[in-house]
């Protein structure tokens, strides 16, 4: 993560990753949660508190405090996290969110219907910008069809970063 800047007020950046990037939002929450409060909104349901608390505890014997700091909410439909982002305060704190198109990717939902609540979305990442950072994670669709949910989110961010998946290198061991 020494590639991460810190965020700015104003930025919008986006984490593109297998896994919504998860290990690495957490430790950027971890960090956050070092200097101040931070607001977490979990669409992917990706956040692991006892990840972040070990990550805490490497840096600070207060844990405790560090862990008031961190207002969490979750949205398990993307009418949730429609409805998550509009009643969120604008507050000098970042914004964390995780997996925000998970429950976008939803094929129950139509397709149409996606777009729309997207952009609503959209326009409430505009206005949490505007007083703190906004971090946001993102894991590839399930289907093709909605890769451009993707798009839509990465031409409003400021910085966008892409995490490959660690690949491995897989041997065949000699048999004689």
């Amino acid at each position: 993560m020494n590639i991460f800047p810190a965020p700015k007020t104003h930025k919008l950046i986006v984490l593109y990753a297998p896994h919504a990037a998860r290990e690495e939002s957490a430790m950027i929450v971890a960090e956050l949660a070092l200097r101040g409060p931070v607001t977490v909104l979990d669409g992917g349901n990706r956040f692991i508190p006892y990840r972040v608390a070990q990550l805490l505890r490497r840096k600070t014997v207060d844990v405790a405090s560090a862990s008031k700091r961190l207002f969490i909410r979750r949205a398990f439909t993307c009418y949730e996290m429609n409805s998550l982002l509009a009643d969120t305060p604008t507050l000098q704190r970042p914004y964390m969110i995780l997996d925000l198109l998970n429950t976008f990717y939803d094929d129950h939902t139509p397709t149409c219907e996606v777009g729309r609540l997207l952009k609503l979305c959209l326009r409430q990442l505009h206005r949490l910008k505007t007083s703190a950072p906004v971090v946001i994670t993102l894991a590839p669709p399930l289907v093709e069809e909605r890769t451009f949910l993707i798009e839509q989110v990465c031409e409003i961010a400021d910085e966008v970063f892409t995490i490959d998946a660690p690949r491995s290198l897989v041997i065949q061991p000699a048999l004689f």
